[in-house]
């Protein structure tokens, strides 16, 4: 094999051991570091007066409803918590996290403001070192040296 073709091959590899750990741990540490914004930045924001929040049970906490997209060495996460109609029902298409995450006054959001948190999560995700972390140990598990 010449030098081409070993580079081709160590690329094809790097590519793969980064793929497969982006959509396991660092998907899985970004899925924990949004649930903690959500605590954080929409929960802990003000108490609400007359409505049930659902947190972990199906609420913007729950990591069940976070659905994420991969490619291009990109990864997304939405949360897709769904409406409690507590409200009279939401514009179709509309998702809870992006009315929260506006302030949206038509469902009361405004009493706390808008509450970005995906921008939050992403920030401190960065921040404190753990997507680093993540990666290199993922990359170290496929045979990398990582220093």
């Amino acid at each position: 094999m010449g030098i081409a073709a070993d580079i081709a091959m160590f690329k094809a590899k790097l590519n793969l051991a980064i793929d497969d750990t982006m959509q396991g741990p660092v998907l899985d540490g970004a899925k924990k570091q949004l649930r903690a914004s959500v605590y954080s930045e929409v929960y802990a924001a003000y108490s609400p007066e007359f409505y049930s929040r659902r947190m972990d049970g199906g609420g913007l906490a729950s990591m069940s409803n976070m659905e994420s997209t991969y490619g291009d060495k990109t990864l997304q996460i939405k949360d897709m918590a769904g409406w409690q109609h507590l409200y009279g029902g939401a514009y179709p298409g509309e998702r809870l996290a992006e009315a929260i995450a506006r302030g949206d006054s038509q469902y009361y959001f405004h009493r706390a403001g808008g509450r970005p948190f995906h921008e939050e999560a992403e920030k401190e995700f960065a921040a404190s070192g753990e997507f680093e972390r993540l990666l290199a140990s993922g990359l170290r598990a496929h045979g990398f040296v990582v220093r």
